[in-house]
């Protein structure tokens, strides 16, 4: 490649060619830069610009996103606050649905930064910029690596369990529910990994389960209690999208767990007292039956999660 001198004063740097072979203009760049995504909305959402990956991310063509309004609210409302606090956001962590190759919808954790599109020549705030890239673009690999780590081995009912912290305290069997036989420790922890493509299967345990999100995509617990009430909680870090860093599995209900998005769910898991083997027990086939009859709208969950 020569090189060639060429005098910056007298031209927008904006239209500047890169010195490559073959030149390149910005915009090339830009849709060619690996693993980032980046768009170009006006205030009224349209979108003025988007780069191949994020055109490829969602399924579609450049051409065919150029110039149409962004129909997702919830991120519309989003850019609109950035706009009007005249403050970009950086390092934004957020969840966005993504097309899979069988046409399904996938949650991807991905960390955004916000920039503002200012007028030309002048401050007002005409639109927004947007580059995000994925949260975790190596999550298998991380995954392996959370599992060698942390000394976690499988669960036998999905996933991948490692102790934690336990207490020093035993509690005696007059002081625990009847439900419990001998004695427990007063409380322990463990962490538990689920990776894509696994569930945690139906089980149930004699103390409630608390659950504290760490990293990876969001996890959903799914309970189903004798008295007929279903009930679930998503565990993750966009609390915007409606999840949250804390959970309960209670005890007595049966429940399992499925993984959001790709990659892993890395959680803490904390039981007191503290659990026992002989604290946990499996539904039968015929209870697995008897549950889709009670649940007829959440039998699908339960053939998976079985």
């Amino acid at each position: 490649m020569e090189n060639t001198q060429v005098n910056l004063e007298d031209i927008d740097l904006n239209d500047l060619p890169l010195n490559t072979d073959p030149a390149m203009s910005v915009g090339d760049v830009l849709s060619l830069t690996d693993g980032v995504y980046f768009c170009i909305k006006d205030r009224d959402s349209v979108f003025l610009w988007v780069n191949e990956n994020f055109a490829r991310l969602v399924g579609q063509r450049q051409q065919d996103i150029i110039g149409t309004r962004d129909s997702r609210a919830a991120h519309v409302a989003h850019d609109k606050e950035v706009m009007a606090s005249g403050i970009p956001l950086l390092n934004f962590h957020e969840t966005i649905q993504v097309p899979t190759e069988n046409g399904d919808l996938t949650d991807l954790e991905i960390v955004t930064q916000k920039g503002l599109l200012r007028k030309k020549g002048g401050t007002e705030i005409i639109g927004i910029t947007v580059c995000f890239a994925e949260r975790f673009p190596a999550a298998a690999q991380e995954a392996d690596d959370l599992i060698e780590r942390l000394h976690m081995v499988p669960t036998g009912i999905g996933g991948y369990l490692a102790p934690g912290l336990t207490g020093d305290f035993t509690l005696q069997p007059d002081a625990l529910p009847p439900r419990f036989d001998g004695t427990r420790g007063i409380y322990s922890a463990n962490y538990f990994l689920l990776k894509a493509g696994e569930f945690l299967q139906l089980h149930s345990l004699n103390q409630d389960e608390q659950w504290f999100f760490h990293q990876g995509s969001a996890i959903r617990l799914h309970a189903f209690s004798e008295q007929g009430v279903y009930s679930t909680v998503t565990l993750g870090s966009d609390m915007a999208q409606g999840q949250f860093f804390q959970g309960v599995a209670p005890h007595g209900q049966w429940f399992g767990a499925e993984l959001l998005g790709p990659g892993y769910a890395l959680v803490s898991c904390s039981l007191a007292p503290a659990w026992n083997k002989t604290d946990s027990g499996k539904p039968t086939p015929e209870q697995i039956e008897a549950l889709k009859d009670s649940f007829p709208e959440q039998a699908a969950i339960l053939e998976l999660l079985r």
